[in-house]
């Protein structure tokens, strides 16, 4: 503890594990875009049909929101380094099953793969709130957005290195597709033993010893009940706005390219689209996290969900064949998301203590991710029985949802003071 109280409290001691997290992020991101997306291709190539191309990616994402829980359940007993560490050493397992199931023709040897390879993921969102642990409260926004800001830069990366990826492939013997699992094996293999060696003090360690001094000799470690935590309206109104925030944006997006194939834009106009919606989504989170930090969490929560109706509300009424339109409405689709995301996780820490953090944030991430699952399968019902028109309109309206709860629900003066540590 004499050691922990002298460097936790040190600046250059947050920087380093700051940049730790960030570095992290960046390598544990570089493989995941690229890897979820030769998914389909090899499985439609395995199968010989269309039909089950989507599965490997449903997988992945499902296995990223499974891990959420008994990863924060493992964190909560021994610190966010093991934690983040196993879910990168595990994503290392998935991605060379997922290898081994290309290289042998074994659809579910790869749908096994890609469950693990999921996990690498869960560990890039579990990462925000251990940036939040070394953070002083009026800061946390910016933490938890920069960390989610190098997903960006990783995902830039990976394609890069699909060049020495396929000449490593070619000297292993590994068939040109599956050699985008090779920039995962990496990027997950360096994310595991940076985290490992260097993520020390482990940060939850520093907030708890925070919050051990605030409570002024207080018995650290004390937790609330399940039912008194999701009493706090505080929690509410963070888990209305990352469930259905995932669930609106999912179910909008995941369909988008579709829609617009249907209206008879080439790929090159698809492929802009997706960009510019995950430009959206990650390329603006130091913004957002400034914004929560300067102007509140509450009204960056509404801002997000009125910016999500905006954008649906604009996809849904735009003609078709008019790709600027619906182009532009799927960046602020992802603006709207990562307002609503990092205003989201930073209200749900600030409600919490260190000793209630990592149990709560990995079920909260469990209900998202299966929110997400659920609106990337309602949504395909919902475009194919109503129309895309449609579909925008059901968001729109769930979209209300974090926006009445700012307004209606806002919490006391008193229930929005912050915990230091």
């Amino acid at each position: 503890m004499d050691t922990l109280t002298k460097t936790s409290a040190r600046a250059p001691v947050r920087f380093r594990l700051m940049g730790v997290l960030f570095v992290a992020q960046v390598l544990g991101s570089t493989g995941h875009s690229i890897g979820m997306a030769v998914g389909s291709i090899v499985a439609a190539g395995i199968t010989g049909t269309n039909t089950s191309s989507g599965l490997p990616v449903a997988i992945g994402a499902l296995g990223t929101a499974l891990a959420s829980w008994p990863l924060a359940r493992l964190m909560n007993r021994s610190g966010r380094r093991p934690g983040l560490a196993l879910g990168y050493g595990l994503a290392v397992i998935g991605a060379l099953l997922a290898m081994a199931g290309v290289g042998v023709g074994s659809f579910w040897l790869l749908l096994g793969g890609m469950a693990l390879f999921g996990i690498s993921n869960t560990s890039n969102l579990l990462a925000r709130y251990a940036a939040a642990d070394i953070t002083r409260p009026a800061q946390r926004g910016r933490a938890m957005g920069l960390i989610v800001w190098g997903s960006t830069i990783g995902s830039l990366i990976g394609p890069n290195l699909m060049a020495p990826a396929l000449r490593l492939g070619a000297l292993l013997g590994v068939t040109s597709v599956a050699s985008a699992f090779l920039i995962a094996v990496g990027g997950y293999a360096l994310a595991a033993l940076l985290i490992e060696i260097f993520l020390r003090p482990d940060p939850l360690s520093i907030a708890r010893h925070h919050e051990a001094i605030a409570e002024a000799g207080r018995p650290a470690g004390h937790a609330r009940r399940l039912g008194a935590i999701v009493a706090d309206v505080r929690v509410q109104i963070a888990l209305a706005s990352l469930m259905i925030g995932q669930f609106v944006m999912i179910s909008t997006t995941s369909t988008s390219p579709l829609y617009l194939h249907d209206h008879g834009h080439p790929v090159g106009t698809i492929g802009l689209a997706v960009s510019f919606h995950l430009a959206g989504m990650y390329v603006t989170s130091p913004l957002s996290g400034w914004l929560c930090d300067r102007f509140g969490r509450l009204l960056m929560i509404g801002i997000g969900a009125a910016i999500l109706i905006a954008a649906v509300m604009l996809a849904g009424l735009a003609p078709g064949t008019d790709r600027v339109l619906v182009i532009f409405a799927l960046f602020l689709n992802g603006v709207g998301w990562n307002l609503a995301f990092v205003a989201g996780s930073a209200l749900l820490t600030d409600a919490l203590t260190p000793a209630e953090r990592p149990t709560v944030q990995g079920l909260a991430d469990l209900c998202m991710g299966m929110m997400g699952a659920l609106g990337s399968a309602a949504g395909g019902m919902i475009l194919g029985v109503w129309g895309f028109a449609i579909l925008n309109a059901v968001g729109g309206a769930l979209a209300l949802g974090p926006l009445a709860f700012t307004l209606f629900r806002r919490p006391s003066h008193h229930a929005l003071s912050v915990r230091e540590g």
